[in-house]
C-alpha cells in the first residue's frame, strides 16, 4: 500500500501531466475505499488519503471538490485530534482557500455555509477567516435568501 501511496504522491510533483494526475486520482480514491474498511473513517490514514484527494482536485483545477474534501476533512480532524491541532487548522485553511476559488453562486453559498461553522470552531468566530466566510456567503446569497 504504502508503493501505490507513493505513486499517488508523485503525480502531484507535475500538476500539468493531467493524466498521470487523473490516474492519481483514480488510485487515491480506491485507496480511500480500502482505507476506510481496514480502519474506519476517524482514522489519521482514511483522513490523510482524504487530504490528498483534496489536494489532486485543488491542482485539478476542480476547486469545489477541493473544498468539500477538506471541508469534509477538517470535521474528521476536529474528531481525531479536536479543533486546535495544527493539522485541524491545516485543513481548514486549506478549506478556505480552495472555497476561495469556487465561482459558482450555489456552491458558494452551500459550502460556505458549513465552512463558517467549520472556521468559527477551529479558528474562532470572530477570527479573519470566520468574518471572510460569512461576508462572501451573504454576498453570494441571492436577495430573500
Amino acid at each position: 500500500m504504502h508503493d501505490r501511496i507513493a505513486s499517488v504522491a508523485s503525480a502531484l510533483h507535475d500538476p500539468e501531466d493531467r493524466h498521470a494526475l487523473g490516474l492519481a486520482g483514480v488510485e487515491a480514491e480506491k485507496l480511500d475505499q480500502e482505507l476506510t474498511q481496514k480502519y474506519g473513517q476517524g482514522h489519521p490514514h482514511t483522513v490523510n488519503i482524504r487530504e490528498l484527494r483534496g489536494w489532486i482536485a485543488h491542482l485539478a483545477g476542480d476547486s469545489e471538490t477541493a473544498a468539500r474534501w477538506y471541508l469534509h476533512t477538517t470535521g474528521l480532524q476536529i474528531s481525531v485530534h479536536g479543533p486546535t491541532h495544527e493539522q485541524t487548522q491545516g485543513s481548514v485553511r486549506r478549506a478556505v482557500h480552495t472555497w476561495q476559488q469556487v465561482t459558482d453562486p450555489v456552491a458558494i453559498v452551500e459550502i460556505g455555509s458549513d465552512l463558517a461553522k467549520v472556521v468559527a470552531a477551529v479558528l474562532g468566530p470572530d477570527s479573519d477567516a470566520a468574518r471572510f466566510v460569512q461576508a462572501r456567503v451573504a454576498s453570494s446569497q441571492a436577495p430573500g435568501q
